[in-house]
């Protein structure tokens, strides 16, 4: 399949809400209550949280980028940020219907993500999961290290796992 990375601009933040909504629904529904999956769902497409997306497209300190197929529709995105230590975080990727499993796919993501650390002089990133969810198993087929298990009590209660990276297995 041919696809084409670019940045995310804020027009795009509607279609990237519907991706992150169902793969989070994909990924999550049998770890989470009904209740709580079906208000994260709502969320992710409220008109609030797609301007909040918006807003984080043209965050100087994050960056968000989208896959495109051949017709140039969004199939997946990448969304991630640095603090004021310039210690980076993977927060969120999300891919279509179209492409799940496709490891290929999702590594292409971390690539252009990792170059994008590695030109603002980091050398790792991070990022975190549902324990036991199918993106704990992409994170270590990736080469994420497990660094920390958790609950997260303001997320429904779940365990939560968090990946280390070292950018140079992308670069």
């Amino acid at each position: 399949m041919e696809i084409k990375i670019r940045n995310a601009v804020p027009k795009d933040a509607a279609e990237i809400q519907r991706i992150g909504a169902m793969g989070y629904r994909r990924s999550f529904a049998h770890l989470h209550s009904a209740e709580y999956l079906e208000q994260k769902i709502q969320e992710y497409l409220s008109a609030a949280r797609i301007e909040k997306m918006a807003n984080v497209i043209r965050d100087k300190n994050a960056t968000t980028i989208v896959a495109e197929n051949a017709d140039n529709v969004v199939i997946g995105f990448l969304s991630g940020n640095k603090d004021e230590n310039n210690n980076w975080q993977l927060i969120a990727l999300y891919v279509d219907e179209s492409v799940i499993g496709d490891i290929k796919f999702a590594l292409s993501l971390v690539k252009e993500f990792s170059q994008r650390v590695k030109n603002s002089g980091a050398d790792k990133f991070t990022t975190g999961t549902l324990t036991n969810s199918r993106v704990c198993k992409l994170y270590e087929l990736l080469g994420g290290k497990k660094i920390k298990e958790f609950i997260n009590e303001k997320r429904d209660n779940v365990s939560e796992t968090e990946f280390e990276f070292d950018i140079n297995r992308f670069i």
